[in-house]
């Protein structure tokens, strides 16, 4: 992924959400991500910038994250990246379809912190997953590209509106 500046990334966001949080850029390691993804502070809400295939466009989102709820352990896998973790290592994300009024929103369990990237190449610094694939890199890539491009899709955000 290019590198984006904070600008770049405020623009990407409806005005109402600002100001934004955003983090500290310089210590981002563009070159292993797919996607930018963080959570706010107060871990209610996570954001997405992410690439469209083709061009240099980019396409912010908003997800909203459900609070854990602290059941008995297990295993647990994100929906982009396929990664298993031990308990509590997803979160529910979900977020509102563009143009529905926010009468629909879908969801899904998602890394906790939005680090796929880091995860498929094995960069996280918790332990790795507790599924070993067999599939390479690019494959893992693509896969991780599809599932962000289904999200984009479903809510309406692949298309300027």
């Amino acid at each position: 992924m290019q590198s984006i500046s904070r600008s770049k990334i405020q623009s990407l966001y409806p005005v109402d959400q600002q100001p934004l949080y955003i983090p500290p850029l310089q210590y981002v390691d563009w070159a292993v991500l797919d996607y930018f993804g963080w959570v706010q502070p107060s871990h209610h809400v996570g954001y997405v910038v992410a690439p469209l295939a083709g061009n240099n466009d980019l396409r912010g989102i908003t997800l909203q994250r459900a609070s854990s709820s602290k059941e008995k352990p297990r295993y647990e896998m994100c929906s982009w990246c396929n990664h298993v973790h031990p308990t509590n290592g997803t979160a529910m994300f979900s977020m509102k379809v563009r143009g529905s009024d926010d009468r629909k929103s879908f969801g899904n369990a998602l890394c906790r912190n939005l680090d796929c990237s880091l995860r498929i190449r094995n960069l996280a610094s918790d332990p790795p997953s507790y599924m070993n694939e067999t599939i390479n890199l690019a494959n893992k890539v693509q896969r991780l590209q599809n599932s962000i491009y289904r999200w984009l899709y479903r809510s309406n955000c692949l298309y300027e509106t």
